[in-house]
């Protein structure tokens, strides 16, 4: 585990997820070289459970090529705009 993940965990256990970390990383860097500002919505709201196996099917790789990319995200009904914005 991370080591931010960690300390928060010890201090929230079961409460703040690693995508909250990551959105409120990202806002307070942007606040810190004087960019944007913007709330951030915190907690899941993807769902309540994980499913492992989906994850390991739909998932892409880290060595997938463009193409495999593409075609993971086009199954998932996102397109090459929002590969570029998640990657």
């Amino acid at each position: 585990m991370h080591p931010i993940k960690t300390a928060v965990e010890k201090e929230c256990p079961d409460t703040v997820s690693c995508a909250d970390i990551l959105a409120l990383s990202a806002q307070i860097s942007s606040i810190l070289a004087d960019g944007p500002n913007w709330k951030v919505p915190l907690g899941r709201r993807d769902g309540l459970t994980a499913n492992q196996s989906l994850a390991n099917t739909a998932l892409p790789a880290p060595f997938h090529s463009l193409d495999i990319l593409k075609s993971k995200f086009k199954d998932q009904g996102l397109d090459t705009t929002d590969l570029v914005a998640l990657s």
